[in-house]
Parts: C-alpha cells; sequence; structure tokens
C-alpha cells in the first residue's frame, strides 16, 4: 500500500512542476504575444533600445513569424535579414 501512495505522490509532484513550468511561459506570450512551438525555438524579446517596440511589445512574437515566413535569412537578434551582402530591416 506504502508503494502505491509514494507512486501517486511522485506523480503529483511532477504534475505539479510542469504546470509551474507552463504557467511561466504563459507570462511571456501574454508579454510579447503568440508563439508556437512547431515554429522553432521562441526567439529573444525585442532588444531595448529599439524604440519601435516600445509599447507594441505584445506584437513581436507575430513579427518574427512572419519575418521567418517570408525571409529565410531572417535574423531575430538584429531584427533583419540578409539581401545579398546587406543586411535589410524587416518591416512587415
Amino acid at each position: 500500500m506504502r508503494k502505491f501512495m509514494f507512486a501517486g505522490l511522485a506523480v503529483a509532484a511532477l504534475l505539479g512542476a510542469s504546470g509551474a513550468a507552463s504557467a511561466r511561459q504563459v507570462v511571456v506570450e501574454e508579454r510579447y504575444g503568440h508563439w508556437d512551438p512547431a515554429w522553432g525555438v521562441a526567439p529573444p524579446a525585442p532588444h531595448h533600445s529599439w524604440r519601435h517596440w516600445h509599447g507594441r511589445e505584445s506584437a513581436w512574437y507575430g513579427h518574427v513569424h512572419n519575418c521567418l515566413v517570408r525571409y529565410h535569412t531572417y535574423d531575430a537578434h538584429r531584427d533583419m535579414y540578409r539581401e545579398g551582402h546587406r543586411w535589410v530591416a524587416c518591416n512587415d
């Protein structure tokens, strides 16, 4: 009987830990918009010096996804894509 009780407690602890991890992810998604894990690894937050994104943080993930689909050389760290030998800002 004790074995079943300990197994049940272990499962409950694992489920509780995974629930806390998903709660943290929701907070990030609410701030920068929605990022689907099927699109790949979530991009970094917009750089604090990019004044264009101040007050528009909730549109960041959608912008990054649109640029990734449109331009295969897009780099979210720069918010730019390569066109030949130069970097061009992504404006979606």
